[in-house]
């Protein structure tokens, strides 16, 4: 192997990118745009939601109302942010027109003598509608919903009890809670815990979660071995092959292998500088970038020597630089979103999964994730980087065995 004639050929690729315009912006300038394009979109945090409710109730002379749960409702807040915008109704039907159109999210509805049941220890009634047309909607609205009168419920509970208490103290005879010694507090207790037998209380653990613009950004890196990796070794390859600098290559004192480990280090070395600059950029317009440790670094190592394998394998076996283009595109669109690249794993469904953990690409940002944003342990991501080691190893000995045939057809 000579290295004087590897350097030749990683100056030129380098010399000839430069003034492929088109090649520069799939892998400067589409990253970038990318990166700004959905770190502006949903990098930032997100606010808490409002809840738009339409309430049907009718004015009543009891002591505790529909009326005072309404107010309640327009005062909760969370994070300054009003957690209801109520809006008032005539009747129940508008209230459901309203809801059918879209106009609001919720409607509840406080049946007439509501008041009047809730203060006089009878069961009180209240209607939720909600729109089921969009699960996910119906699941965040009806939870912030039921979860306000959830918590309503426990302090008429509370409320109920005391007054309870009150009657019990005047009325039970003081001998009788002497002899089976019991105290106000004991009895508090054991009401409470009839009324509500199990207590949840949530903790608060502050666990590394990583911020939206950090997972674009690793997508940002996917987004370069699915397309610029892959198109740039296999379409290189072969536009050398058609141009005859491979041919004279075979027959100069350089070898074919000379070739190829100047094409795939020159491809390498473009497509690291393609994402230091993308670290860079993320840095410098939405201040927050990974910095990888000598283990992402390797991971991305392992991830760009697949793709060029697989890219040069796929233009290997079609031979054609219109039908790699094809291929790659035909691979890495639906890769895109069902091997975790740009669409979290949590969101893609069931069957897309084992895409994620099991397709070389997918595992490997997977586990750059892991170890650069979630801080796992190396000792738990090392088994899968020997995987991928072993996977990319098998995807490279198939391109060679290809690369190799068809130089041998070169020398016929």
């Amino acid at each position: 192997m000579k290295f004087r004639v590897i350097k030749g050929i990683i100056l030129k690729d380098l010399k000839e990118l430069r003034r492929e315009k088109m090649a520069l912006f799939w892998i400067f300038i589409f990253p970038l745009m990318w990166i700004t394009l959905f770190g502006t979109m949903w990098g930032g945090e997100s606010p808490p939601i409002s809840v738009d409710v339409g309430v049907v109730y009718t004015n009543e002379s009891a002591p505790f109302t529909a009326y005072d749960i309404i107010e309640i409702m327009r005062n909760v807040t969370l994070e300054e942010t009003n957690l209801f915008n109520v809006l008032e109704f005539k009747d129940e039907t508008s209230a459901v027109e309203a809801l059918k159109s879209g106009k609001i999210d919720a409607v509840v509805v406080f049946p007439k003598g509501f008041g009047t049941n809730l203060t006089s220890g009878k069961q009180a009634r209240i209607y939720l509608y909600f729109d089921k047309s969009d699960p996910q909607d119906y699941q965040i609205v009806s939870g912030v919903v039921k979860g306000f009168f959830g918590e309503v419920e426990k302090e008429m509970k509370r409320r109920n009890i005391e007054m309870q208490l009150e009657y019990m103290e005047s009325y039970l005879p003081k001998e009788l809670i002497a002899r089976y010694n019991l105290t106000t507090e004991t009895i508090k207790e054991y009401m409470l815990a009839s009324a509500e037998p199990i207590v949840i209380e949530e903790k608060e653990v502050e666990g590394k979660t990583a911020t939206p613009i950090q997972f674009y950004i690793t997508s940002f890196i996917g987004i370069q071995f699915l397309f610029a990796t892959m198109l740039t070794v296999g379409s290189g390859t072969l536009e050398e092959i058609e141009k005859g600098t491979l041919r004279r290559i075979v027959a100069s004192p350089a070898t074919a292998w000379d070739f190829l480990m100047g094409k795939m280090l020159s491809t390498f070395l473009v497509i690291m500088i393609s994402i230091v600059v993308g670290l860079v950029y993320a840095k410098a317009v939405f201040g927050e970038t990974i910095v990888p440790s000598t283990l992402g670094w390797l991971i991305i190592f392992i991830a760009s020597l697949f793709s060029m394998s697989l890219g040069l394998a796929i233009a290997m076996g079609t031979r054609s630089i219109r039908s790699t283009t094809a291929v790659v595109n035909f691979i890495s669109m639906p890769l895109l979103f069902l091997a975790g690249i740009v669409v979290p794993e949590s969101a893609l469904p069931k069957w897309a999964k084992p895409i994620v953990n099991y397709f070389p690409l997918g595992r490997a940002l997977k586990d750059f994730r892991l170890l650069e944003i979630y801080h796992r342990p190396v000792s738990e991501i090392m088994p899968d980087v020997l995987w991928l080691s072993l996977a990319t190893l098998g995807t490279l000995i198939i391109a060679v065995v290809l690369y190799n045939w068809a130089v041998k057809r070169l020398e016929v």
